[in-house]
């Protein structure tokens, strides 16, 4: 029913770096100066129909700090959307903050992202 896009006209690696960052500086764990790290979308989709009403977001990211160790995440997040197209469209667009939220969170929670600071 229509195009899916980040807000603020961001593209999806561009929304998701900012959101990254920002959650960051909000922890007090973002410097200008601290160790440096980048990262990749390697894939990002959605289906805003999987089984009937509900839809997913699935995006996978790799994470190389310049200490050299890397980090890769995938993850899938699920959510209602709709019977109909609009309402199912709309959903799915409201899941992406979320699912990058969800996914920043599997970030920071894995054992080995303390290794990327370091």
């Amino acid at each position: 029913m229509g195009f899916i896009q980040p807000a603020d006209g961001l593209t999806f690696s561009e929304f998701i770096m900012k959101a990254f960052n920002d959650e960051m500086k909000m922890s007090d764990a973002f410097s200008k100066t601290g160790r440096k790290i980048t990262g990749t979308i390697n894939e990002i989709k959605f289906s805003s129909i999987s089984g009937i009403t509900s839809g997913f977001w699935d995006i996978s990211s790799s994470l190389v700090s310049a200490n050299g160790k890397s980090l890769n995440i995938s993850n899938r997040y699920e959510f209602k959307s709709g019977f109909d197209a609009i309402t199912a469209c709309n959903a799915t667009a409201d899941a992406l903050t979320p699912a990058v939220q969800d996914l920043i969170y599997k970030i920071v929670a894995d054992s080995n992202f303390s290794k990327l600071l370091i």
